[in-house]
């Protein structure tokens, strides 16, 4: 099990590299590294001058100080243009086997600073839990997790052999492992054409997004 979510460490380095304040001369992005958590330290607070620690993390609007270095990560496959940083991160922490309510990560600014502070989430978990009870957690988390695609896809107005599709392929790479066309040509037996219209109806209805570092076209499921 990783300490940190990847996606959720990745998520916030971006953003602490997109939103920071540049006009602060002599400043930097800071990542500090403790046995129990991840710090990262970015110049300049919230755009509007609001405190992230008094705010709903999961209905902030995306503004952005620097679109067109944002526009270039998110050209990248760094960064989505809708901006939902706040909300990935903590489904991230969610989805995890070893996640409780206080590890929650914890956002705080100021008028000239951001901080983010990401749980170390197999801090002081007892040996005896990594075998059996780490396997039962992350079943149960999976299980929960397809529900839930379950009914995404349920809405979904395509037809049911479609549908079956999509939940195969979920069930067999699961929330964190990327894929593309040759994974969904191998897991479903069909052409590599038949593959990508999946792929292309599954980001038309918001289930996957595409990832960066592992190779041209390839996807995890959101």
């Amino acid at each position: 099990m990783p300490d940190i979510p990847e996606r959720a460490a990745l998520e916030c380095l971006v953003n602490g590299l997109i939103h920071r304040d540049y006009l602060e001369t002599g400043s930097e992005v800071h990542i500090d590294i403790y046995d129990d958590r991840m710090e990262i330290y970015s110049p300049g607070g919230m755009c509007d001058g609001t405190f992230v620690q008094n705010l709903d993390t999961d209905r902030i609007p995306s503004k952005r100080r620097n679109p067109i270095i944002a526009d270039i990560f998110s050209r990248m496959n760094y960064m989505e243009r809708r901006g939902s940083g706040f909300k990935k991160i903590k489904s991230d922490y969610r989805a995890a086997a070893n996640y409780l309510p206080e590890l929650e990560p914890k956002f705080y600014s100021d008028s000239s600073s951001f901080w983010v502070i990401l749980y170390n989430l197999n801090y002081r978990v007892p040996i005896e839990r990594v075998g059996k009870a780490t396997f039962e957690e992350g079943k149960a988390t999976f299980e929960s997790q397809k529900a839930i695609f379950q009914g995404c896809i349920s809405g979904l107005h395509v037809k049911q052999p479609t549908k079956d599709k999509m939940l195969k392929v979920y069930e067999t790479v699961g929330y964190f492992q990327p894929f593309g066309r040759a994974e969904i040509m191998n897991i479903l037996s069909v052409s590599s054409y038949s593959a990508g219209e999946l792929i292309k109806k599954m980001r038309v209805a918001g289930l996957i997004e595409p990832v960066s570092g592992q190779g041209k076209g390839k996807y995890q499921f959101f």
